[in-house]
């Protein structure tokens, strides 16, 4: 399963096993509530906790996570059938 952070710092695609959309929401929850602001270590933790590795694939991801809005969302297949990728 893919899933895309994005930031102002770049975005950054991650991969690991396959979780419902409810369990993303969750792990990014407990990430930002607990990750070192100062030095940002919020994908360094994601990553250590919940075994996401990040990738550089072109596959599209099912979830994103803005960490700038502080938004997630899922991506439908018709989003990129549209044009309408998470970066739009």
């Amino acid at each position: 399963m893919i899933v895309e952070i994005e930031s102002y710092k770049g975005d950054i695609l991650l991969y690991g096993k396959r979780i419902t959309y409810a369990e993303f929401l969750s792990q990014i929850n407990e990430i930002e509530a607990v990750y070192d602001r100062i030095q940002d270590n919020f994908i360094a933790l994601l990553c250590r906790r919940y075994d996401w590795m990040i990738t550089e694939t072109q596959e599209n991801p099912a979830y994103v996570y803005d960490r700038d809005i502080e938004r997630t969302y899922r991506i439908t297949r018709d989003m990129f059938e549209r044009g309408l990728s998470s970066n739009n």
